[in-house]
This record gives structure tokens, C-alpha cells and sequence, in this order.
């Protein structure tokens, strides 16, 4: 009965509205089937994801994990919550554990086992921004933006352990499947497959076109579905406009075969309406019998018939209603499926119930073997000595002849790296440890949940045989976790980077304690606080959206804004001085900013070093600049002496993610994420 109802559904719906294929462009209301009735709200606030499981309901939201009894679809009640997981984003389900994603903050394992009190188990340092999420028995995948799929050892919940890193590109999402990894990719609109035989090593197979960026991804049957959005490959530059061919009509469901696994074949696709609106800009899909459940954001949930794979057709869609605060529709984030019910997640509103009769049914859970995990077997390369603590090596500094090791989760390490590597101390942290700064004999430590803290160094004996840090002060920002910091000698500040897209300036001399004297926020991410000062007290920082804008550390009445910017997208790297203008590591090269310039990057020169792709955070010492590359494992050293002829010493990749790269004694130091800290060895 149910099949025949579906069967008449849709010939009345494709008869009456005609199903919009590839190219064309409508409003939700307007040929893409049956409008679907939203029955009641659940009462627990913004919402970003869900997934359903037997008859549990999963959802996230604003830093909570929801559980819901579902037994009954229609009207599921309330079991328990948790809060205080972050900035929430996507969610995994994996027996009676739920992994969630949580952006900058990671990622939180969670105890559902009793239901009513869930029970965090652990919270894991993901190499990058942690987006998408999905699980394959003790094996873990975390999409990563920029750094690509991060693979982790789960088989203890409560000590998760790094893998290996595929380096995709701009991951998104992700869906398991046997032994292969399907990835949306972003900006290069593309669906990648990693093979995860081995997890210690995956390897990539294939890279598949799609006409949109890549975000959600599932695997049904022998197909792999993937929902794409904003721009399509029509567009005729990076950041189109509205008179642009291609703006805005990336979005839709493509539809891929696996026959061979390691290589999918595209089969179809179908397009929603063309909508550009960066934030809250992500898609998904979920599957089950005939029917792909699409979530396109503001353009809201859409029922796509795939029964025949060649010919997707548009069965039924909801789009939400208009958020007066907004003046745009209410965004669906992410959705999960029961018995003739939609869960949608309303980014803006609540978790939606949305009857979807003779439409809608569980998803099936895949019929796959898990990939097993071997043993470690950690190689040392010949250049370098190399030290691993628990933990992802970020950041390192130095006091004297002992290196301050910022390592995640492992917290602050002191080290002893010449003649032999030996640890001397090891400093326990509130949260993770993201960077660390000496001054005199302070150390600075960014500590992500844990705030800002400044330490006291002190030696235990004076055979260097043992060192501790005795804490000082502490500040911890109204809201967020402090990913970055930088201070600057003789002046009384510290500037921070909280979460992804603010800054905030702490007055750190103050003996009652840091105290918030600036913020400054909504130029987008922040990608590169100012290491050097200049002579007028001015500090240049690169944001995403707002590119170079200068800081004033010295000027009266406190910290402010200069009023000098250079507000033009300029990557996610970084910049340095270079006498009174910048050098900014972008498009392979190093752009040259002069003063008040107001010319647009196109127009400006980009100083090329002969050898070498420049991509990745700098840092300058005297004459050289370092530029390391977390995303690809690139490391690059250019003599600057001669201005106008910047040259390369050398360039070499490795594998994990390099942060800090300095010399230290001669020597090059390398803090090089869950590889460790890499010191290179005497000649």
C-alpha cells in the first residue's frame, strides 16, 4: 500500500507541477512537489543537527546534546540533555556513544547509555575547525576545512588517539562506507574518496566534479548522494556576483554510482533554487528507500525520488517561515528520519517535526565491515630528532635553553632539546593548549576553554635536570575559548584571538589581574594576530572578510583601531613587516601592501620567490621568513636580505600539521601537530 501510494504521489506531482532538472531555477513553492506541514516544535531552541536512531532522537544545538525518546515519531519526549559542547555543528551516532562536532572547539564524545544523563566521556583536539563527522566501529572521521579528514582511534572513548590526516582539500562532510571515506569538498567543488584500508595511512582515489560546493554526503545502496550549494562551476571568478552565470545555482543533489568503490561514477543530478547568503551556509542529505531528504538552508528540506537513480524528480519540500530578525526564511541545518516524520533542524528557530506520510522512514544503518586499525609504528626522519607528548604539538617558544611546548590536550611541556631530548617539566592545562609566548620569564599560554594564562618560570635545581611554572593570573573571556595570542615587548597588552572571528585586547599588567580593555569583531575569521609592533605602537592584523586592519596598542586612553585598513580578501594566511609595508603570503607569492595603499590586490605587486608556491602563516627571525603551511604540510624558508629579490633557502613537506617553525641554536624547530615537536639534528 505504501509503495502504490508513493507510486500515485508522484506521477499527480510530476502531472500537475513538473520536476525542475538540471539548470532551471524556482522558489520552493513553485514545481518542487507537495508542500510539507510542520506539526509542532520540540521547545529546545536553535537547532544545527540530528539524528535518529532506533527510537532515540539525537539533536544539537547552542553547546547542548538533546535525547529524545522517538517510540513515537509524531511527538517525541524529552530524556535528557547536556550542555557546555561549544560551538556545535554535525553528529555521529555509534552504538552508545554520539560524537559531536563542535567548529573551533573540537570534538566532544558523549555517554548515552543512560539516556536521561548523558555523560561526556572526552573531549579531542582536532587538527583544524571540526565540521563533519561519521563513524565506522573504533574508527572516528572528522572533516577538518582546510586541513581535510582527520582519522582517529575511538577503540578507547575516553583517550581518543590521532591516525593521519588526508589532505582533500576544504572538507566539509563526510560518509563511511566499507572501507572507503566520501568527502564534500568546498571550494573546489569537488566529492572526494579516500581509502581507509589502513587508517594510519588513507590514501586518495578519486576526485569527482560536482556543478556546486561540496557539503553533505551519504552513501545508499551503491550510490553516493551529495548536497551542494552556493556557486556553480559557471562562475567566471572566485567570489561572483549577482551578474555572474554561475552565482548562486550550486545548489542541489548529485547523484554518484559505486560500482568500484575507490572510483565513483556520476549518474544525475537535480538543482534547488539559485540563493547566495554566505554564514549559515551549509547542506546535507539523508536517505532512505526510495527518497533523498535534502536540507538546502534557507531554501529549507526537499523530498527527492531517487528510485531510479538517472531520473531524480522532486516528490515534496518545506521551506520554513520567514525569521522577522532576519528577514529571511528559517534555516534547516540538518534533518534526521523516522516513520513518516522529518526532524528538521531550524538554525535559527527549534527542532521542526515535519509529517512527511508514506515519504519518510528510518535509514537503514549500513551492512559494512569496519576498517581495522594496526598497530603504531612511528618513524623518525633522518633530519630530525623528534619529541611526542600526549597531545598535538601547536606552538613553541623559548626561555633560555628550554623550549615551552603548547601540546593540546597534553598541556605545557618544558624541554630540554640539546644534546639529547629530555622533558623537564610538564604543566597540566584547563583546556587545550594553542600557543604559547615568552617574555622575560613569562610564559603565555592560549588555553582554549581555559582562557589566558601567564606563568612564572623557575628552575628546580641548577642542574637543569627539572623546571615548573607557577601560575600567575588568569582571564577568561566572557564567552568563547582563547585559540591564539600575542604580546609585545614593553607594551601591557595581550592580544587574543577567542573562538574564530574575534579579537579581544587584555591589559595584562594589572597585578588584580588581565582585564578586557577592546574587542573588536565581524570582519570574519581571524587568521593572523600581529607578531611585530611597529615603531608608532601599531599592531597589523589579517581577518578573513576584513583583510589588513591596524591596531594602536599605544595610544591614549588605551587600545583601539587605527582607522587604517586594507580591506580586501586576502586567503587565510598571514602577514609580516618589511620596513613600513607588508608582506601578506598570498596567491603563491608574497603581496606587497605600502602605507595607506587602496589599490586592490590585482592591481598591486606580488613579490614571487623563484622555486616556490608560498602558502601557509609566517614568521619572520632577522632576514628570514618561515611560512608553514598546516593544511598542507608545506615548510618554506626565503632569505629577505635583498627586498627586491626574495630567495629561497629551501622547501619541504611533511607529513602532520607544522605551526611554530623558528631556529633556535642554529638549529630548525618545528612544532608539527600529532607529529610532535621536530628539531632538526646537528650537522
Amino acid at each position: 500500500m505504501r509503495r502504490l501510494f508513493s507510486v500515485i504521489l508522484i506521477i499527480a506531482l510530476l502531472v500537475a507541477a513538473g520536476a525542475k532538472a538540471e539548470g532551471e531555477a524556482g522558489h520552493p513553492a513553485e514545481g518542487y512537489g507537495l508542500p510539507l506541514a510542520v506539526v509542532r516544535q520540540l521547545g529546545i531552541g536553535p537547532t544545527m543537527a540530528a539524528s535518529a536512531v532506533g527510537d532515540r532522537l539525537y539533536a544539537i544545538g547552542q553547546g547542548r546534546l538533546h535525547v529524545f525518546d522517538a517510540s513515537r515519531p509524531a511527538e517525541p519526549r524529552l530524556l535528557g540533555t547536556l550542555a557546555g559542547l561549544g560551538n556545535t555543528r554535525q553528529i555521529a551516532i555509534g552504538g552508545s556513544i554520539v560524537y559531536v562536532t563542535s567548529r573551533e572547539h573540537g570534538v566532544f564524545l558523549i555517554d548515552v547509555s543512560e539516556p536521561n544523563e548523558p555523560k561526556l566521556l572526552s573531549h579531542y583536539d582536532s587538527i583544524e575547525v571540526a565540521t563533519g563527522v561519521d563513524v565506522s566501529g573504533e574508527l572516528l572521521l572528522v572533516t577538518c576545512r582546510h586541513h581535510g579528514l582527520e582519522l582517529v582511534d575511538v577503540s578507547d572513548p575516553r583517550k581518543p588517539q590521532h591516525l593521519a590526516v588526508a589532505r582533500t582539500g576544504e572538507a566539509q562532510s563526510v560518509a563511511v562506507w566499507g572501507s572507503y571515506a566520501y568527502v564534500g569538498v568546498w571550494g573546489s567543488s569537488e566529492l572526494v574518496v579516500v581509502d581507509v584500508r589502513n587508517p594510519r595511512w588513507p590514501e586518495i582515489t578519486a576526485r569527482c566534479e560536482l556543478d556546486g560546493y561540496g557539503d553533505g554526503v551519504t552513501v545508499h545502496g551503491r550510490y553516493v548522494l551529495v548536497a551542494t550549494g552556493h556557486h556553480s562551476r559557471a562562475r567566471t571568478t572566485s567570489y561572483p556576483g549577482p551578474g555572474d552565470e554561475g552565482y548562486g545555482r550550486g545548489h542541489g543533489l548529485e547523484i554518484f554510482q559505486i560500482g568500484d568503490p575507490a572510483r565513483p561514477r556520476f549518474v544525475a543530478r537535480i538543482k534547488m533554487p539559485p540563493f547566495y547568503r554566505i554564514g549559515m551556509d551549509m547542506w546535507s542529505v539523508k536517505a532512505a528507500g526510495r527518497y533523498a531528504f535534502v536540507a538546502d538552508t534557507y531554501n529549507g528540506l526537499f523530498v527527492i525520488d531517487v528510485g531510479d537513480p538517472h531520473r531524480p524528480a522532486f516528490v515534496a519540500h518545506r521551506q520554513l517561515p520567514v525569521v522577522p530578525r532576519y528577514g529571511l526564511p528559517g534555516v534547516v541545518g540538518g534533518l534526521a528520519l523516522a516513520e513518516d516524520y522529518v526532524y528538521a533542524a531550524g538554525a535559527w528557530t527549534d527542532l521542526e517535526v515535519v509529517e512527511a506520510r508514506g515519504l519518510a522512514q528510518p535509514v537503514e544503518p549500513p551492512q559494512d565491515e569496519p576498517p581495522p586499525i594496526p598497530a603504531a609504528e612511528p618513524e623518525t626522519p633522518a633530519r630530525f630528532r623528534v619529541y611526542r607528548p600526549d597531545g598535538q604539538v601547536r606552538s613553541v617558544d623559548f626561555l633560555g635553553d628550554v623550549a615551552v611546548v603548547a601540546a593540546g590536550s597534553g598541556g605545557i611541556r618544558l624541554v630540554r632539546l640539546w644534546p639529547e631530548i629530555v622533558e623537564l617539566g610538564h604543566q597540566p592545562t584547563e583546556g587545550f593548549a594553542m600557543k604559547v609566548q615568552v617574555l622575560g620569564d613569562r610564559v603565555y599560554a592560549a588555553e582554549s576553554q581555559g582562557g589566558l594564562s601567564i606563568w612564572k618560570y623557575a628552575r628546580s635545581n641548577a642542574s637543569r635536570e627539572g623546571c615548573s611554572l607557577e601560575l600567575e593570573r588568569r582571564y577568561r573571556p566572557q564567552r568563547g575559548y582563547v585559540r591564539d595570542l600575542a604580546v609585545h615587548q614593553g607594551s601591557p597588552y595581550a592580544m587574543l584571538g577567542v573562538d574564530l572571528s574575534t579579537l579581544e585586547i587584555v591589559d595584562v599588567s594589572e597585578p588584580a589581574g588581565p582585564r578586557l580593555v577592546y574587542r573588536d569583531t565581524g570582519h570574519g575569521f581571524l587568521y593572523h594576530l600581529g607578531e611585530d609592533q611597529g615603531e608608532d605602537g601599531s599592531v597589523c592584523v589579517l581577518w578573513q572578510l576584513g583583510g589588513l586592519r591596524w591596531y594602536e596598542l599605544a595610544a591614549t586612553g588605551g587600545p583601539r583601531f587605527a582607522g587604517r585598513e586594507y580591506p580586501f580578501r586576502l586567503g587565510n594566511a598571514g602577514s609580516v613587516a618589511w620596513g613600513d609595508d607588508r608582506l601578506v603570503v598570498c596567491r603563491g607569492g608574497l603581496l606587497q601592501v605600502r602605507g595607506q595603499e587602496s589599490r586592490p590586490p590585482d592591481e598591486l605587486t606580488t613579490v614571487r620567490v623563484a622555486g616556490a608556491s608560498l602558502r601557509g602563516m609566517p614568521r619572520r627571525q632577522g632576514d628570514l621568513l618561515f611560512v608553514a603551511d598546516r593544511s598542507r604540510g608545506d615548510v618554506s624558508l626565503v632569505d629577505l636580505s635583498d627586498a627586491a629579490a626574495p630567495r629561497l633557502v629551501e622547501q619541504f613537506n611533511v607529513p602532520g600539521n607544522p605551526g611554530d617553525v623558528l631556529r633556535h641554536q642554529g638549529a630548525l624547530v618545528i612544532a608539527n601537530g600529532y607529529e610532535g615537536l621536530w628539531v632538526e639534528r646537528a650537522e
